[in-house]
């Protein structure tokens, strides 16, 4: 995949709308968001009409220039957009341009790279250096910084908080649920975004389980009374809720009811699972709900590194190998019997904890899904 940069504006309609469903469409569309920079408020740039949000992201896609540009386009003509080769500069509910395709110069009757001009325009220069202040202009040979430094644009525009891109996570009747290996870090996205959003957290009560300790120990021992209890205690925990919090629509959630199928078949004997199987399919059939599933991915390196980091004692027995076989639990969880929507989600490089970028980053991939 390669890393494209598009620049995002509009000074009609309900603006900011039109720039978070642009974002939405754009990874439906085109690739992986990668860059997010703040919303920006600035005057309109060449022709007199009301103030414009701006923004920049970056993106990683399979598409080429011409082919992404073709995208951007088509969107642009989806949310009511209509472009016309003599209207010049005027108001526009969006605005999508293709600013730099990785290192690329291209110039031909139908695209011109990188963006002409835009080292004349504060509202780009602005979110560029936000994201990208070292991406060098091919063409000039100068970085973001540098370009910004050395505008003539008088205009100042308004930062506003990255918060903004995400005022609306949730919809009606619907249970974010966050699924992965140990350590990935579902429970700390979960209280995260329960405490942001104010809606109501399903956190799995494993430390109230007594067989854990004693599983790590001896697993051979204590896999099955581990299980058991695991979803006997999972099955109430989601048939209580949805039964006493029928008001509570919003909910996020550290785990899926499935999970108990997922480590019971790394966990148990063949025997033992298959026994296992009928009672999880028996409890599994009494809960109907809607939900949204996103499984979380680190690197196993990542992932032990969390493990000893948050030092539970005995998690501090858990090996390289263990977690690659839930990794590939879940894998052949989801090819085989898993029947609910889901999308993944590689956290390797976004800090959702330290870094308000990386959980905006976040945010918008799950609302896109």
């Amino acid at each position: 995949m390669e890393k494209a940069y598009i620049s995002l504006g509009s000074n009609e309609g309900q603006k900011l709308k039109n720039l978070q469903e642009a974002v939405l469409q754009i990874q439906k569309e085109v690739g992986i968001l990668t860059d997010l920079s703040s919303i920006y408020e600035t005057t309109s740039w060449g022709f007199e009409g009301p103030d414009f949000l701006n923004a920049c992201i970056g993106v990683k896609t399979d598409f080429s220039p011409s082919e992404l540009l073709q995208k951007l386009l088509k969107i642009e003509q989806q949310m009511g957009r209509l472009r016309t080769i003599d209207s010049g500069y005027s108001s526009r509910n969006i605005d999508l341009d293709l600013l730099f395709f990785e290192d690329q110069v291209i110039e031909n009757d139908d695209l011109i790279l990188p963006h002409p001009r835009l080292e004349l325009r504060n509202f780009i220069l602005h979110p560029m250096c936000e994201i990208a202040n070292d991406f060098v202009h091919p063409k000039l040979d100068k970085d973001m910084t540098h370009l910004l430094n050395a505008c003539e644009d008088t205009s100042h525009p308004a930062q506003l908080p990255l918060s903004q891109w995400s005022l609306d996570l949730f919809f009606e009747n619907q249970l974010l649920v966050f699924e992965g290996n140990i350590g990935v870090g579902k429970t700390s996205l979960a209280q995260k975004i329960a405490r942001d959003f104010k809606v109501p957290s399903l956190l799995e009560n494993f430390s109230e389980n007594p067989y854990l300790e004693k599983f790590y120990d001896q697993p051979d021992r204590f896999a099955l009374s581990l299980e058991n209890y695991f979803l006997e205690n999972r099955f109430c925990q989601f048939d209580n809720f949805f039964k006493t919090s029928a008001i509570q629509k919003m909910t996020v959630a550290d785990h899926s009811f499935s999970k108990s199928l997922v480590f019971a078949k790394i966990n148990l004997s063949h025997r033992n699972f298959q026994d296992f199987r009928s009672n999880y399919d028996r409890l599994s059939a009494q809960l109907v709900f809607k939900q949204k599933v996103i499984f979380l991915h680190k690197s196993i390196e990542k992932l032990m590194e969390q493990i000893k980091r948050r030092g539970r004692t005995f998690e501090q027995k858990i090996t390289r190998d263990y977690l690659e076989k839930i990794e590939e639990g879940y894998e052949n969880y989801r090819k085989e019997r898993w029947s609910i929507p889901y999308h993944s989600i590689d956290l390797t490089d976004l800090d959702f904890i330290n870094d308000e970028r990386s959980y905006q980053i976040l945010l918008q991939r799950i609302i896109a899904f």
